[in-house]
Order: C-alpha cells, then structure tokens, then sequence
C-alpha cells in the first residue's frame, strides 16, 4: 500500500501547477519531466494541469495518453528537502488491484492503471473533481521541496517522469 500511495504522490507532483490550496497552502512547479523521450509509454499532454482548489479538491485539465501495455513496474525515488523519504520498486499493476476504489477513479483519471492490461488511449480528465478534504490536515507534512523521480518499465516499452516541486504555506 506504501507503493501505491508512493505513485499516488507521483501523480499528484507531476499534475500540480502553481494554485491555492486548501489549508492555505500552494504548489509551485518548479520543474517536470517525461523523462523517457517521445516514445514513453504513457505521457502527459503539455497543457495537462491540476489545481487543488480551496474545497479541497483537484480539479485537472488536459490529457494524459497511453501506449497499450500488460504491464508496469515502477523503481521510484520521493526525496523532500535533499532527503530521501521513500525508494523501492513496485508492479504497479499489482498493486492498482488491491487499492479502493476511490484511489482506482483518482489512478484512471490520471491515466495510472486501475488494471492490467491497459489498451491504448487518451484518458481527459476536464471537468472531473477528486475531493481530498479528508486529508488537508496532512498537507503540512508535505511542506518543503520535493523530487519525485519514476521509471516505469513496461512490456510494451518505458515510461519515466522527473518532477520538482515546492509546497508552502502563505
């Protein structure tokens, strides 16, 4: 489940673009990165985005499309503020089977797998609303610099996403 929440912060750094937060607090691209060049296996469109709005809610625009693929292991590094929080490997279609649903609807409309196999498609999240108010009260272990770096290896080919971010409180 650690893995799975893991990617779920991927997802979630590589979506945020400068926005009020709940809480009062703001997410700045600082930089992102689909890191395995234009042949990725799932990549973002460049005008992807998601905003984390005041109700605590993401709200995401753009597209994500994906190349067919059975499946998905991912090696992941998450560091905050120069130290490495959590590292490892994990099969991402494994572990998308034993989430709730709540975290299957937040994994498809950022185009994760909520199983394997995945066909091939553009998954656009534009008017669709994920509520996360029952976790601002985390948000303050969030503070700081982040550095999520994801290379997925997949049957059909690689994925690989660098993101940079910086939370603070205003």
């Amino acid at each position: 489940m650690a893995a799975i929440s893991s990617f779920i912060l991927l997802i979630f750094a590589v979506a945020f673009e400068i926005a009020m937060a709940c809480n009062g607090y703001k997410a700045r691209i600082v930089k992102v990165e689909n890191c395995a060049g234009p042949d990725a296996i799932i990549m973002l469109d460049d005008a992807f985005a998601v905003k984390l709005n005041k109700n605590c809610e993401i709200v995401p625009s753009g597209c994500v499309t994906n190349k067919a693929f059975n499946t998905a292991v991912s090696k992941f590094k998450v560091q905050k503020d120069g130290i490495v929080l959590k590292e490892g490997k994990f099969d991402l279609c494994a572990a998308a089977e034993h989430v709730s649903n709540e975290a299957k609807d937040m994994l498809k409309l950022f185009g994760a797998p909520a199983s394997c196999p995945v066909p091939a498609e553009k998954i656009c999240g534009n008017d669709h609303r994920v509520d996360l108010s029952k976790y601002k009260a985390m948000l303050s272990m969030a503070k700081g610099n982040i550095i999520v770096d994801s290379d997925i290896t997949h049957d059909t080919g690689k994925s690989c996403f660098h993101v940079e971010l910086e939370i603070s409180k205003s």
